[in-house]
């Protein structure tokens, strides 16, 4: 018994349900928790079976969640068409109802006598380890659900799990289908190759001046150099307001006393006990045979024996009685007091609670170190200091933003807050060096009350800065002088005139290949050379993935071998030649490969057979949108 409600004072009972009400919910929607949800306002209908829209706007909003939890914290959901969301939403609603219909038809149930066995094993119904109906039913009305609602939930959930296994578990793979696929996914190549690097022609290109002019007026929007500003603002910075704060030895004695206080308290100890429960006119009953049994503890029976022979709480006896940690507020009062008084290995004498009568035993207590008052002496004043420094920054952080509210400029704030008026360089929407960097300081900055000559409000760089800020200078946005641009433009032009001349070379070798001549001596002058490799599969590492995917998107070649030349997303112009192609064997695979093979070809079926039959459902069944 004691046991039990330790347990459930940790909220673990409570953290399962709301746990299986959210997946509920989730999967079946409100109506399967409360049961009572009209259909008044309903959309959408399966076959004559209403979807209420409260069900759709949930699910839409669990698919809207889910897109944020994926995308992170800083995704703009108003950038977003949420719109797509409810139709998924829908479809997601009219799929499920066709399943659970579609089971229902094929007389895929759950009987009643294996849902009253999953009721009565679901640990959060029992005490003791025995299903106790009324903790049940005060459970379930506690979460809103009424023992049919309840039923009804692991009868639909029930149904599901057997339309969907069906289809996993039926599927097969035939030994054709598994040879087929290890012959294309073990198959090995051999090859060789060459590769133009662009990058090391781009080197030795010259570029005219007149090429550069030419291309900065042909690319001028390229340099075009957005609306740029500089600003003034007054920044704040806690770190600054250390030197302020001085801590006396008082304080710090005073907050080492508190640590020192918590500390104790948090000291954990490990009980067993041994319960003896009673009505009020049996607790001299119980009492006595406490002592006897006390007796006999201290005579050298062992108490965890005891406890199994004797203790009333079922849960802790076959434990040796034991019921765990507890800091001093997990057990009754006079359990905790009587607790607290013992050494480890003692037994207390007979105690009595609300519950009975106990005979309790300390087996372990778990502390952590303590500091000496000279060993956190300095970590405490740090803390102190930190502690007002963050009080100071925050009521200075209200005024700061209060007074560039009420001031035409950031004079009488700086003045009033005796902080230094600083600037930024030029920057654009892309930001700059220092505060500019910060992408709440760019968007206030280019935001229309300070581009209309406001101050900003309080901006948060971090937990201990922020600022304000105001308009200093404003440019229009103007094309870049060439003579700022013009490193940009030949190393473009190199690099154009280095793919350019890769492409040339490659397509010289291909064409001489093609022609069955000997370019080994062309290879030379380039210092180029042929690179290659035997038995290589779809799994070898150590080639790049882009070559890779060349090698083996090449069909095999009849007779001889195949030569194909490509540029490559970097620039450079590759020509492989595919000399072997070896097919793969089912024989060849470890036995633990060719069942992951099998069951790749199985989740395949099930996914396609699942898909076509649900198809044909779809167009059969009458849906209303």
């Amino acid at each position: 018994m004691l046991q039990n409600i330790r347990n459930n004072s940790q909220g673990f009972l409570a953290k399962i349900f709301v746990g299986f009400i959210v997946f509920v919910f989730a999967i079946f929607g409100l109506d399967s928790i409360v049961g009572t949800i009209t259909n008044a306002n309903s959309t959408v209908s399966v076959n004559g079976v209403a979807i209420d829209e409260i069900t759709i706007e949930n699910e839409t909003r669990r698919i809207t969640q889910d897109l944020l939890s994926s995308l992170g914290a800083q995704i703009d959901i108003s950038s977003i068409d949420t719109t797509q969301f409810r139709e998924q939403a829908i479809n997601n609603l009219v799929e499920r109802e066709l399943l659970i219909q579609t089971a229902l038809e094929n007389g895929m149930l759950i009987s009643s006598a294996t849902l009253d066995r999953q009721i009565a094993q679901t640990p959060d119904f029992q005490i003791g380890g025995v299903f106790s109906s009324e903790r049940a039913q005060a459970l379930l009305t506690s979460y809103g659900m009424t023992p049919a609602s309840y039923r009804a939930s692991l009868q639909q959930q029930g149904v599901l799990n057997q339309m969907l296994t069906v289809y996993s578990t039926s599927s097969f793979a035939t030994s054709n289908e598994l040879e087929m696929l290890a012959r294309i996914n073990e198959e090995k190549r051999n090859f060789r190759y060459i590769r133009v690097n662009a990058g090391d022609l781009a080197q030795t290109q010259t570029v005219s001046e007149e090429e550069v002019s030419q291309y900065y007026a042909a690319n001028s929007a390229l340099f075009m150099q957005g609306e740029r500003v500089s600003l003034e603002y007054l920044e704040l910075n806690k770190n600054d307001l250390l030197a302020e704060i001085e801590i006396s030895e008082e304080q710090i004695q005073a907050q080492y006393a508190t640590e020192l206080s918590s500390l104790q308290a948090q000291t954990e100890r490990r009980a067993s006990h041994i319960l003896l429960q009673a009505a009020a006119n049996d607790v001299n009953d119980a009492l006595a045979q406490a002592e006897t049994i006390k007796a006999r503890i201290d005579a050298g029976e062992s108490f965890e024996d005891l406890a199994a022979e004797f203790s009333d709480d079922a849960g802790s006896a076959q434990f040796g009685g034991d019921v765990g940690y507890t800091t001093g507020e997990t057990f009754a009062e006079e359990f905790e007091a009587a607790l607290s008084q013992l050494d480890v290995e003692e037994v207390s004498a007979p105690v009595r609670t609300q519950f009975g009568v106990h005979l309790i035993k300390l087996t372990e207590i778990t502390a952590d170190d303590v500091s000496s008052f000279e060993e956190t002496r300095d970590r405490i004043e740090r803390e102190l200091q930190d502690q007002l420094a963050e009080d100071i920054y925050i009521a200075r952080a209200e005024e700061l933003n209060n007074l560039s509210f009420e001031s035409i400029d950031l004079q009488e704030p700086a003045d009033i807050l005796e902080l230094n008026i600083q600037t930024t360089e030029l920057f654009d929407n892309a930001g700059g060096a220092g505060i500019a960097a910060a992408v709440a300081v760019v968007s206030a900055a280019f935001g229309s009350d300070v581009q209309e000559g406001l101050n900003s409000e309080l901006i948060a760089l971090d937990e201990s800065r922020s600022v304000v800020i105001r308009l200093l200078e404003s440019r229009e946005a103007e094309l870049r002088a060439l003579t700022e641009v013009r490193g940009e433009i030949e190393a473009t032009l190199r690099i154009q005139k280095g793919e350019e001349q890769a492409v040339s070379l490659g397509e010289t070798f291909l064409g001489n290949l093609n022609n069955d001549q000997n370019i080994d001596n062309l290879l030379a002058v380039q210092g180029l050379e042929w690179d290659g490799g035997q038995n290589l599969s779809r799994t070898s590492s150590g080639l790049d993935p882009e070559i890779m995917r060349i090698i083996f998107a090449i069909a095999k070649p009849e007779a001889g071998s195949v030569i194909q030349g490509q540029q490559l997303l970097s620039g450079d112009y590759v020509i492989v030649e595919l000399q072997e192609l070896i097919p793969g064997s089912l024989e060849e695979m470890t036995e633990e490969n060719q069942q992951a093979l099998q069951s790749y070809l199985m989740q395949q079926g099930a996914t396609s057979d699942y898909s076509a039959y649900m198809s044909g459902v779809q167009m059969r069944a009458d849906i209303e949108r």
